[in-house]
């Protein structure tokens, strides 16, 4: 069985996160959902004004070919050549005409649109947001079962947690056994949710 293109990555780390500290080639969180931006053609000496509107999704390199030891944020299909304008980021499902169609991006922005409707799901279904405080998405940190770990991907209803003490991600359902980080060093245990319950009216 083959493993899914966001599973073969680091784990994803948000926007804002210095690129030193962020592994090769882990896609970058934006909002909690996969990033894109155009490349930066600033480094270009004859910029193209077709190919270089093009938007790669977004993933930090510590491999950048160009200038000495130079960490940033690149494409996910040539991480090691093209750098990323990092003032005009996009979320990945967005603008379908304008995505890069070489594979390194192709099968994450696939992966990005279906992630996306899983999360809007998610987060209509269990309002975490409203109930906790919480804003469900990519590269949230989480305890399950009281071990620390990342969203790393979706499956349907499901989350996928990169335990910190195992290789491989397990699927967790959004409210058992759940705690989620809400800010440096402040946790929050969710509750399940009962839609087949209205409230019973007063008086």
């Amino acid at each position: 069985m083959s493993t899914a293109p966001m599973l073969r990555r680091p784990a994803p780390r948000p926007l804002g996160t210095d690129p030193a500290h962020a592994e090769h080639g882990a896609p970058v969180a934006r909002r909690g959902e996969l990033a894109m931006a155009p490349r930066d053609a600033s480094f270009l000496r004859s910029p193209s004004t077709g190919g270089d509107t093009q938007l790669h999704v977004a993933v930090f390199t510590q491999q950048y070919a160009v200038g000495s030891g130079m960490v940033g944020i690149a494409a996910a299909c040539d991480p090691v050549r093209i750098l990323l304008d990092e003032g005009l980021f996009f979320g990945a499902h967005e603008l379908p005409k304008s995505r890069c169609r070489r594979p390194g991006c192709r099968t994450l922005f696939e992966a990005a649109d279906r992630q996306h409707d899983d999360l809007e799901h998610m987060r209509a279904y269990y309002g975490l947001q409203e109930r906790h405080g919480v804003h469900l998405g990519l590269a949230t940190r989480v305890r399950h079962d009281g071990r620390p770990g990342t969203v790393v991907d979706t499956a349907g209803r499901y989350l996928l947690v990169r335990l910190n003490d195992e290789p491989r991600p397990v699927r967790c359902h959004v409210t058992y056994a759940m705690e989620y980080e809400t800010g440096p060093g402040e946790w929050t245990t969710v509750t399940p949710i009962n839609h087949d319950t209205a409230p019973v009216p007063a008086g």
